[in-house]
């Protein structure tokens, strides 16, 4: 659903290395959280840790968040960056970078990640080509 709606859709979606991809953040090359409601599945966050280019300090950041649009008015999105933001503690991060590449909702996902103490450092541009 994230990719047919997002600015991403012009491209093609490959399920085998989406699948492959999760799995290896699962399997330590970052984290993925799942939200559930009643036993359903209804969004998701994957994110990564990497050392800053210029220095040893940690930064974490996100690969995508998600939450199926029928569940975005209530807590799920905020339960799923509170613990991304907990495992980034955690491994030792010194700043969160999250960002909203798919251009889906940016006025709301952004007052959403500042309601969570992100803060507005700037724009993330894009092209095709």
């Amino acid at each position: 659903m994230l990719h047919e709606i997002s600015s991403y859709s012009s491209m093609a979606f490959s399920p085998e290395k989406s699948a492959a991809f999760l799995h290896e953040l699962i399997n330590g090359a970052g984290v993925v959280f799942v939200a559930e409601v009643n036993g359903e599945v209804v969004g998701g966050m994957a994110g990564g840790i990497i050392d800053q280019w210029f220095s040893d300090d940690l930064i974490a950041y996100d690969y995508s968040l998600f939450v199926e649009p029928s569940k975005r008015n209530g807590v799920v999105a905020v339960r799923l960056i509170r613990a991304f933001q907990e495992w980034a503690k955690i491994k030792g991060a010194k700043q969160i970078y999250m960002g909203i590449g798919t251009g889906v909702n940016v006025e709301g996902t952004t007052r959403l990640y500042e309601s969570q103490g992100l803060r507005n450092v700037g724009p993330l541009l894009m092209m095709e080509i």
